[in-house]
């Protein structure tokens, strides 16, 4: 497995990944109204190209196949995280968070920061995430039960600016 900057060639299989993790892995915690509100179609590549241009994306890719993508913000927050839904709990999802924390600490951001599913959150906490409050985003009429999870980065806040 390896672990690099998406490429727009990329697109395609991201797309299907998404649908199908959330159709196939999330559908365990969710109902089938809320999983048809979360993934209602596979998007078209225009979305998620113009999705991209807001974040740092990094893919897991193994054998030239996609098996996991993550979205980071210059900020820190955590949009996406998904891993293909044959490659769970083979280390995909940690190897993608890994690498997301290190651009984190480049950035000098001083925690990462997501809105997790309650799928998602046992995965988060192993990961050294703590919930920070609990929320329900309405998201296309179907409510959503969400965490706010934070994973502090001891010694990467910004330097205070000289006087």
């Amino acid at each position: 497995m390896r672990i690099r900057d998406v490429k727009r060639a990329d697109v395609p299989q991201i797309a299907r990944l998404y649908y199908e993790t959330v159709r196939r892995v999330n559908a365990r915690d969710y109902s089938s109204e809320q999983i048809q509100a979360w993934a209602p179609r596979i998007y078209p590549d225009a979305f998620w190209q113009r999705r991209f241009r807001r974040y740092r994306v990094f893919v897991a890719e193994e054998a030239d196949t996609v098996i996991g993508f993550v979205e980071l913000t210059t900020n820190g927050d955590i949009d996406c995280l998904y891993v293909h839904h044959a490659h769970q709990h083979q280390g995909v999802g940690a190897a993608l968070m890994a690498r997301a924390e290190r651009q984190a600490r480049r950035q000098h951001n001083p925690r990462l920061r997501a809105d997790v599913s309650t799928t998602a959150q046992p995965f988060f906490r192993r990961m050294g995430f703590s919930v920070v409050r609990r929320q329900v985003r309405i998201y296309r009429g179907r409510p959503f039960n969400l965490a706010v999870m934070e994973k502090r980065l001891p010694g990467t806040g910004r330097a205070p600016a000289e006087a």
